[in-house]
C-alpha cells in the first residue's frame, strides 16, 4: 500500500465515507484487522486502500499511454484500452489491499503453528516430571519458540496480575490466530476446571495437532495431481493447440496470425504458469513434525 497505518489515520474525515461504504460490502475485513493486530480502524484502512489503488491505476494508464505515444505517436483508438487497463490495475490493487490483513493474520498463525508442537511436547515432559503448569509456562515463555513465547509471556503476564492460570488460558483460546493453539488451551482449561490430568490433555492437543498435520498433507497430495493436470493443459496444451487452430482456420477464412497473436498466446500461458504456481504454493499445508 502506498499509505502507511500512519498516514492511513491521518486521512481527511470527509472522505472515510468511503471506507464506510467498501465496509459494508467487505463485512470481513474488520475481522482480519482485528486478527492482524493493526491499529487502525475499518473505515480508515478501506479508504486508504481505495486511494493507493486508485493511484496505481492513474500511474499504469499514464505509463501506458506515454509507451504508445513514444512508438506510434498519438492513437485515438488506444485511449479507450489504456482507460480499461487503468482500472483493470486499479481493481487488482483495490483488492490485493483488502485481502492483505487476512494474509498478515495466516502469517501470525504460521508462526505459531510452526513451533506449537514442539512447545507442547516440551510442557508434556515437563508436567509428566513433576514442574508446576505454572512454572512450565513460564519455561516455555523464556525458551526460543518464536510468537508462541510471545504468547506465553501475555500469559504470564496475565496470571501475575492475579487472574487464575483457566481464566489466562481462556483468554489465550479467544484472542489467538490458531486453531491448534486454540483447541489446546480450551482442552488444558477444561482439564484444570474438571481437575484431570492436564498432562493428558497435553497429550491430547498433540495427538490432534498431529493428526490434522498429516491428514493436511494426504489432502495436499492428493489434490495435488489435478493442479498438475490443469497446470500441463493451461500452460501448454491449450496454448499449443489454439495456435494450431487458429493457423488451420486462417487458412479457411483468409486471415492471417501475425506475430502478436503468437506474442498474446506466450504471455497467457506464462502468466498462467505464475497464478497456477503461487495458487499451488500458497495450497501447501504449512505443517512442521
Amino acid at each position: 500500500m502506498l499509505f502507511s497505518i500512519e498516514q492511513a489515520k491521518k486521512l481527511n474525515k470527509r472522505i472515510l465515507f468511503i471506507g464506510d461504504f467498501f465496509q459494508k460490502v467487505f463485512v470481513g475485513v474488520k475481522y482480519e484487522i482485528k486478527k492482524a493486530e493493526l491499529n487502525i480502524s475499518t473505515e480508515e484502512y478501506l479508504t486508504a486502500s481505495f486511494l493507493s489503488g486508485l493511484i496505481y491505476g492513474i500511474f499504469f494508464f499514464i505509463f501506458l499511454t506515454a509507451l504508445i505515444f513514444l512508438r506510434d505517436g498519438i492513437i485515438a483508438n488506444a485511449f479507450p484500452l489504456n482507460v480499461i487497463a487503468g482500472i483493470m490495475f486499479f481493481v487488482l490493487f483495490f483488492f490485493l489491499h483488502i485481502i492483505y490483513p487476512g494474509i498478515i493474520s495466516k502469517r501470525i498463525a504460521f508462526g505459531i503453528d510452526q513451533n506449537l508442537i514442539f512447545a507442547l511436547k516440551s510442557m508434556l515432559i515437563q508436567v509428566k516430571s513433576g514442574i508446576p503448569l505454572f512454572n512450565t509456562i513460564k519455561n516455555i515463555a523464556k525458551a526460543d519458540y518464536g510468537i508462541v513465547s510471545e504468547e506465553f509471556n501475555e500469559l504470564i503476564q496475565d496470571i501475575n496480575s492475579g487472574i487464575s492460570e483457566a481464566k489466562a488460558l481462556e483468554k489465550l483460546a479467544l484472542k489467538t490466530k490458531s486453531e491448534y493453539m486454540k483447541k489446546a488451551a480450551w482442552q488444558i482449561t477444561a482439564s484444570i476446571k474438571s481437575g484431570a490430568s492436564v498432562a493428558g490433555a497435553l497429550e491430547t492437543a498433540i495427538n490432534t495437532l498431529t493428526a490434522n498435520q498429516l491428514r493436511a498433507i494426504k489432502n495436499y497430495s492428493a489434490e495435488l495431481n489435478l493442479w498438475i493436470l490443469m497446470y500441463l493443459l493451461l500452460a501448454a496444451a491449450i496454448p499449443t493447440l489454439g495456435i494450431t487452430f487458429m493457423i488451420i482456420l486462417s487458412s479457411f477464412g483468409g486471415s492471417d496470425i501475425s506475430e502478436m497473436h503468437v506474442i498474446i498466446t506466450i504471455l497467457f500461458a506464462f502468466i498462467v504458469q505464475i497464478i497456477l504456481i503461487g495458487f499451488v504454493k500458497n495450497r501447501k499445508p504449512k505443517v512442521i513434525l
